[in-house]
């Protein structure tokens, strides 16, 4: 007879679900700032960026890099977006 082989057991890491849509959020934001829409997707990649932030400070999640990156590329966003209106703004006036 066969000994049943046993297996491991692996502790589950905690997540952080928000850092990882403020890292997509943020992305996106990017892509879609020269369309003007991509001051709100960078707001909410900044906002659930430090929500997600907070969350790894109380301990519930392990992935700040990512949280901290949707905010950089959010940020990053915001400002070329705000750059893109100002252009179309320039751009309407002449």
């Amino acid at each position: 007879m066969s000994r049943p082989v046993p297996r491991r057991h692996t502790p589950d890491a905690p997540r952080n679900e928000l850092a990882v849509a403020s890292l997509i959020l943020g992305l996106v934001a990017l892509v879609t700032c020269w369309l003007l829409i991509g001051v709100p997707f960078g707001l909410a990649a900044v906002i659930t960026g430090d929500i997600a932030r907070g969350r790894v400070k109380r301990g519930e999640a392990d992935n700040p890099r990512t949280a901290m990156a949707g905010m950089v590329l959010g940020g990053v966003a915001i400002v070329a977006g705000l750059v893109a209106i100002g252009y179309w703004a320039w751009l309407d006036s002449q």
